[in-house]
C-alpha cells in the first residue's frame, strides 16, 4: 500500500477518535452560560498532551501522525498551534513564537466573524 496513503488512513482514523473523544468531554460536563469551559478544557487538555508527546518521546512517523495530527488534530486543533508557537520558542524564536500566537488567535477570530457577516448578508 502507499505510504501516504497509510499515513492519510491513521490521520483519518485518529482524527475520528479525537473528535469522539473531544464530543464525550462536551456531553459529560453540563452546559454553562458565557465562557465556554468544555471548549477550554479540551484546549487545555490537548495542548498538554501534545507537548508532553512530542517532546518526551522519539516516535516513528506513523505513531506521530495517528497520535498528533489524527488524535490530537481532532481532539483539538488548538494543540496544533500551541506545539508549534512552543517549537519556536523552544527554538529561541521568541518574536516568531508571540507572532505566530497572535496571528493565530486573531485570524481565526477575524475569519469567525467574517463568516458572521457574511451570514448575516444572505
Amino acid at each position: 500500500m502507499n505510504e501516504n496513503l497509510i499515513l492519510i488512513l491513521l490521520v483519518a482514523i485518529g482524527g475520528a477518535i479525537g473528535a469522539v473523544c473531544r464530543f464525550s468531554i462536551t456531553l459529560a460536563l453540563p452546559p454553562m452560560e458565557g465562557i465556554a469551559w468544555n471548549t477550554l478544557l479540551v484546549n487545555l487538555i490537548g495542548c498538554f498532551v501534545i507537548i508532553v508527546l512530542f517532546y518526551s518521546f522519539d516516535m516513528e512517523t506513523t505513531t506521530k501522525v495517528f497520535l498528533i495530527t489524527g488524535i490530537l488534530g481532532g481532539f483539538t486543533t488548538m494543540s496544533a498551534v500551541s506545539l508549534e508557537t512552543v517549537d519556536l520558542y523552544v527554538t529561541g524564536a521568541v518574536g516568531l513564537a508571540a507572532t505566530n500566537l497572535l496571528l493565530n488567535v486573531s485570524a481565526c477570530v477575524g475569519g469567525g466573524l467574517l463568516g458572521r457577516l457574511v451570514v448575516s448578508l444572505l
